[in-house]
Parts: C-alpha cells; structure tokens; sequence
C-alpha cells in the first residue's frame, strides 16, 4: 500500500535468489493504502506483490500469512503467498520482514453493485468456514482494548462533542454481552478496495493485516458498513440484502447474530472512525502516503445510533 521503506533494484534482485520466480523485470511503489510498504513486482514468470511489514511481529506474519495460505489452498479467492527457497512465508529485506504473494488479475470495484454485493457475500461465507480448519490464533488487534488506548491517546486532539461521542459508545460497546455469538477466523478489514474483480468475477481478497479470531458477525458488518454506503452515508437496504443472501445461503446467521447486528455496525463504525483518527494526528512518515477520511465512519456511526433508537 503506501510506501515507507524504499527499495532499490540490487536489493531486489539479492532478495530474489531467495525464490523461484525467475529473474526481475520491474518493480514500482503502489501508492493506495496506509499499513505497509508494497510494489508490484514484475518477474521473467509472472507478476507478483511484495509487500514489506513495517509493525507486525513474527508470530503476526506467522498467523496472517498462514491464514492466506490455509485459505487459498482450501478454495478461497484470495491472494497466494510464494514459499522461499526454505519452505518460509516471509524472509527479511531491507532490516523489514518480507513477502512475495502471487498479484491477481482484476481491479478494485470503486461503486459496488448488487452483483459485487452478492459476490463478497458468498465468497465471505466461504472464508469463514474455510477458517474452521485453520489452528493458529490471533485476538482482534483492534478490539476493545485497543478501541481504550487509542480514545485516550486521542483525547487531547478532540472536540468535546466528539470526545463525549467516543466515551458514549466505548461504554456502550463494553456493556453488550458477546458470549453465545460464534467466534472464528475474520479478515475484519474486507473493504470494497481489499478485493479485486476480474470482469464481472470475484479475483479474490488482498490485504490481510487485521485477520484475526473474533466474533464473526463482526465482519460481516465491517463489510456492509463499506459495500453498501448510500450518497448520504447510511446504509443502502438493497446492497445489504444482496450481501446477507448470498453469504446465508452458504453460512446460516444465527438468530443470536441476527439481534445483534444493530450493535456490531455501531461497534465496526467505532473501529475504523478511530483508526482514522489516529492516523490523521498520528501519521506515519512515508514517501507515498494514502490517508482515508475520519468523517465518513463518524457519519456512519451516527446514523447507526439513530437507526437504533
């Protein structure tokens, strides 16, 4: 995504040895995105992402880049990560950890139709029950601890009435009762820009930096709070049907999950609202750098609370 640790042709090309794709024919920086540094890389065998990890720890890449793997072998659409020389998912370039994943064909569908909505739907569901086969575990990054410690780190940049908004919903989220939902392996960041389409298919999902072990209502939410936004920032009903539909058909919601939904979309609202936060006081220096609006999941979290009165 954004590019934070540049990487030069002679570096490249060492780290290549490492790996069985062939020999460099080009590389250049991908500007999208905020989390780590990546390049589309172009080999004499085909086309692929490097990716550098500028925060994750080992035991992190071990699980995120494991569950890409596990997935994509078991019939997921999503991106393959390429085996070292030594049978490793990632190995060190430039003082950061390091993977090479296969690039798939497609774009980004920047206006989701019903058709994309139903697609993600399926494709979700599959994802999810693929997980139950998955062993390593991972808690959610960005769960309520960590929804704690970035409010209070924020509480100096913020209005008063964003201020008083934030402490009324951290409170709230820690007050509903999530034993009795299932639990099992999330994307939990599955934005419309974190999955390629190739024509009217589904390529597959990118992006696996915040998978992890959580409530898997939760993710469906993340999903439809991005895929089915209307012009004035609430939920388009049409969207939101295509997409529940078809990941039912596959996986069946729970009628514990289903009450639960209204609280989820305010919960998966909180997140990214404060991630955005953050990284606008706190940015991260890069030499391309892509920042998302904290607004957009502000607005969104209020018409979810007035939805729910």
């Amino acid at each position: 995504m954004s590019v934070y640790t540049r990487v030069d042709k002679g570096q490249l090309e060492a780290f290549l040895r490492n790996y069985q794709i062939g020999e460099l024919v080009d590389f250049q920086g991908i500007v999208a995105g905020i989390t780590n540094t990546n390049y589309f890389l172009q080999s004499s065998t085909g086309e692929f992402v490097l990716t550098l990890y500028e925060n994750h720890s080992a035991e992190t890449l071990d699980y995120i880049l494991g569950l890409q793997y596990h997935l994509a072998s078991n019939g997921v659409a999503c991106a393959l990560p390429v085996l070292d020389n030594n049978a490793r998912l990632y190995s060190s370039l430039n003082k950061r950890p390091a993977a090479i994943i296969h690039r798939l064909p497609g774009l980004v569908c920047k206006n989701p139709t019903l058709e994309n909505c139903a697609l993600i739907g399926a494709e979700l569901a599959r994802f999810h029950l693929a997980g139950r086969g998955y062993t390593l575990n991972r808690g959610n990054p960005c769960g309520l601890n960590w929804c704690l410690v970035i409010c209070d780190k924020l509480e100096n940049y913020l209005s008063d009435s964003d201020r008083q908004l934030l402490l009324e919903e951290l409170q709230f989220y820690q007050r509903y009762p999530m034993s009795g939902l299932p639990i099992g392996t999330l994307h939990a960041d599955l934005f419309h820009d974190n999955v390629l389409f190739d024509g009217a298919s589904l390529s597959g999902i990118i992006d696996f930096d915040y998978a992890c072990n959580d409530v898997l209502i939760y993710d469906l939410c993340v999903t439809i709070n991005d895929w089915c936004i209307e012009t004035d920032g609430g939920i388009d009903q049409n969207r939101m049907l295509a997409l529940m539909q078809a990941y039912q058909l596959l996986r069946p919601i729970l009628e514990q999950e289903q009450a639960a939904l209204p609280t989820m979309f305010r919960v998966a609202a909180l997140r990214f609202w404060l991630s955005r936060l953050h990284d606008q006081f706190f940015p991260i220096a890069g030499e391309l750098t892509f920042m998302k609006s904290p607004d957009e999941y502000k607005n969104l979290l209020l018409k979810h609370r007035e939805s729910a009165i």
